[in-house]
């Protein structure tokens, strides 16, 4: 009996092996997405931000409002710091991402500088969207930013679906490294919807 129990353990473990085989993509990270840049033609529409986003009846905004965008970062000249609500928006759709991403469901990250993503799942047949809500930031005024390096994660102590990576490489160099809500806000506190 002993046998035929360790047996069944073996051939459970062989099929779970089996079955990420090496065709299996749904970690796969390779995959980069450009996106237009905001500055193009000046400065950029920065303001305020109300993010329509929105899980278990918490908003994202706010993760936003624990998550100020903070100075000494090569900020924009002439905006107050630190920059409080003060955000650029940046949405890219993600064509051939990996992951199915239901509509309605959200993943969220933040970086330590106080920038905020949202990962958002659209109608049916339609990509999710990357939504950055980018606290300013002095870049070159030419060339296309690259997304990369989306993993997003299923279980979170906080309340919202973990991004638990990506990178937004802004044009001319620099980036923004996102992480899980998990690690804390940009005031290096937890923030009040995890646990």
């Amino acid at each position: 009996m002993k046998s035929l129990g360790l047996g069944l353990l073996h051939l459970t473990l062989l099929i779970a092996v089996v079955s990420c085989g090496k065709n299996n993509q749904s970690g796969r990270s390779g995959t980069n997405w450009g996106y237009n840049n905001p500055y193009t033609s000046g400065l950029p529409p920065v303001g305020n931000i109300n993010s329509p986003y929105s899980y278990g009846g918490m908003s994202v905004n706010q993760v936003m409002q624990q998550n100020p965008c903070l100075g000494g970062f090569g900020g924009m000249p002439g905006f107050n710091q630190p920059y409080a609500g003060q955000r650029l928006p940046i949405q890219v759709p993600l064509t051939n991402f990996p992951t199915v991403v239901p509509p309605g469901d959200i993943y969220v990250g933040v970086t330590s500088y106080g920038d905020v993503a949202v990962l958002a799942g659209q109608a049916v047949g339609q990509p999710p969207l990357f939504v950055g809500y980018m606290c300013p930031r002095s870049f070159s005024p030419s060339g296309q930013g690259q997304l990369m390096g989306i993993k997003i994660g299923s279980y979170s102590n906080c309340l919202f679906k973990p991004m638990t990576a990506a990178t937004v490489v802004f044009p001319g160099g620099g980036s923004a490294e996102f992480r899980w809500l998990d690690g804390g806000s940009s005031m290096r506190q937890k923030f009040t919807f995890c646990r």
